[in-house]
Formats: C-alpha cells, sequence, structure tokens
C-alpha cells in the first residue's frame, strides 16, 4: 500500500471513529510534533515544529542572499581570535 491509498484509508477511518479514537490519533499526533528529531549548533533540542521553522528561515536567508561565502565566514573567524 503507498503514501496515497494509506492516507485515503486513513480519512475513511477517521470518518467513522468515535471520540475515544479520535482523542487517541489527536494524542499520537501530539507526540509526534513534540518529539526532538535534532539540536541546534548550541545543543538545545528542537521538536519537529521548530525544526521546520528553522529549515523554512534558512531557505528564506538563501533566498534573499542572506548568506556568506566560506571564504569570508573564515575571514571574519580569524579576525575574532
Amino acid at each position: 500500500m503507498g503514501l496515497p491509498e494509506l492516507k485515503d484509508k486513513i480519512r475513511l477511518q477517521l470518518d467513522l471513529a468515535d471520540e475515544r479514537v479520535l482523542r487517541i490519533v489527536s494524542s499520537v499526533f501530539d507526540n509526534y510534533l513534540n518529539e526532538i528529531v535534532s539540536y541546534d549548533s548550541k545543543g538545545n533540542p528542537l521538536e519537529l515544529s521548530e525544526y521546520h521553522n528553522k529549515v523554512e528561515e534558512g531557505l528564506d536567508d538563501v533566498k534573499y542572499g542572506r548568506i556568506i561565502s566560506q571564504e569570508n565566514l573564515n575571514k571574519e573567524m580569524i579576525s575574532l581570535w
């Protein structure tokens, strides 16, 4: 069963589910979204939603030219020593 079929199956099951099942499914999603999936450069844990936000911020930085070359970064780092 592929992803589209699985999603369709779950949609049908949710349409037929009672409140108890819906609460269980909701809890599973809440736990999944609050799971620590990565750490930032300072070692702080990132939950899935925070991770996605960081990825989007990074993509925006690239899109709007808020980047620095490796060479210029090295120069900046050396000047800080």
